[in-house]
């Protein structure tokens, strides 16, 4: 999939030659903050092995899936050797994201549903991969590993 691609079609193709001002006037918009999210998320799927590296688990064997079930979907799971289990939760945030109460309940459900489903007995860790880091409050104490964007770019 080509990212460039997707942003063309979304974007930069529905630009008439006369709106100097489209991008500066989309950045606030619904289909804009939709399709952010989108991108970053895709961002993350394509560097796995920099997200392991900062994990500092590249040496452990993995598969690499998502999950869905009719109560939750988990875009990726790092499932380790190590009988451990990465969900990973992809946000894109202009700031720091906040997991607040209502969030908060959602992604104990969304970890409860998938012990449930799987039956899984491994420890389930919580990552987060943010664009720019995770607030620190009482909700953020559910998340082991928060990541940011940057980590995406460095050398696997």
């Amino acid at each position: 999939m080509d990212l460039y691609s997707l942003f063309y079609l979304k974007f930069i193709k529905k630009t008439g030659e006369d709106d100097e001002n489209f991008w500066i006037n989309s950045i606030e918009t619904p289909s804009f903050h939709a399709w952010a999210g989108y991108a970053f998320e895709m961002a993350c799927l394509h560097h796995v092995p920099q997200v392991k590296k900062a994990l500092g688990i590249s040496g452990v064997q993995t598969s690499v899936s998502a999950w869905r079930s009719p109560e939750a979907q988990i875009d990726l799971l790092i499932d380790r050797k190590d009988q451990v289990i990465n969900i990973c939760e992809m946000k894109f945030s202009i700031s720091s994201f906040v997991i607040d109460k209502k969030y908060s309940e959602k992604l104990r459900s969304k970890l409860g549903a998938f012990r449930q489903a799987t039956g899984t007995k491994k420890a389930l860790f919580l990552t987060m991969i943010t664009t720019y880091g995770l607030a620190q409050n009482k909700y953020s104490g559910l998340v082991q590993n928060s990541l940011e964007m940057d980590v995406l770019f460095e050398n696997s």
